[in-house]
């Protein structure tokens, strides 16, 4: 009886003799030979898929830039309105606190105090025994009497002296003026050089007006205080030269002379 049984295929040729005479051989496959079965290529596609989401979501990240996280609203609190609180009952004015009555006397015009007229006394009583009314009389029966306040006299922007002096220019030239006068001119030597002026004066009589010396050039002006100058060197060399003149001459035209430039050498100032 044969066997049904498959012999294992363990890849050794192995002769098998079924039948006298017969040689059987079965061919089994060599274990180097043997195919190897090739796994399917899912996981690579799956490791593939990661590695590529991981890639792009770094690159997303890059490009965006970090989140900035959102601050929280901060809420004000919103003021309550203020209700006016309206007194059912009018305060009374006497119930006023003290502090109330100082702030509103601070702020209120304070009028002025009238003195008291003084009681008027019995005017025997002031008289006494006498007959006259003096001022001590009233002040005793009317009170004190008020005396005016004295006023400090006015002072001008000049000295006295000054305004003294110009007084009596003034009424020398008012005087002046209503009298008969000549002109006269001369050339004087310069006081500290060798120029000469030209020099106009008065005269009243027989006397030369210091004033009026000089009065060809402008008043305040510097040609005429040098030339003033010059002219008081002038009169006191007149006063010496007529003086020898009157002495040597014994006339009258010399002697008025004399007594012309003497006159005006001692009382000229330039």
């Amino acid at each position: 009886m044969e066997s049904t049984q498959q012999p294992e295929d363990d890849g050794i040729i192995r002769i098998q003799r079924l039948v006298p005479g017969q040689v059987d051989v079965v061919l089994g496959s060599h274990p180097s030979r043997q195919r190897r079965v090739q796994p399917r290529p899912y996981g690579l596609w799956l490791a593939g898929l990661i590695v590529a989401g991981c890639l792009a979501g770094l690159v997303a990240s890059q490009v965006r830039g970090p989140k900035v996280a959102p601050l929280p609203p901060v809420e004000h609190p919103v003021a309550e309105a203020q209700t006016p609180v309206i007194d059912s009952e009018p305060a009374a004015p006497a119930a006023a606190t003290p502090t109330t009555l100082n702030r509103t006397s601070d702020l209120m015009p304070v009028a002025a105090t009238q003195e008291q007229p003084a009681t008027v006394q019995p005017l025997d009583n002031c008289m006494k025994n006498g007959n006259v009314i003096d001022e001590s009389v009233l002040n005793c029966r009317f009170g004190q009497v008020p005396r005016p306040a004295q006023t400090e006299p006015a002072k001008g922007m000049v000295s006295a002296d000054y305004m003294a002096d110009f007084k009596a220019n003034a009424a020398r030239s008012t005087a002046r003026a209503s009298r008969p006068y000549s002109v006269a001119t001369v050339s004087i030597r310069e006081w500290d050089g060798r120029n000469r002026y030209r020099a106009q004066w008065r005269v009243y009589g027989n006397s030369i007006d210091g004033d009026s010396v000089c009065e060809n050039f402008a008043a305040r002006s510097l040609e005429r205080r040098e030339c003033r100058k010059a002219a008081q060197v002038s009169f006191k060399e007149e006063c010496r030269d007529w003086t020898k003149r009157a002495a040597r001459n014994r006339d009258e035209e010399s002697k008025n002379a004399e007594q012309r430039y003497c006159e005006v050498a001692a009382t000229f100032s330039p």
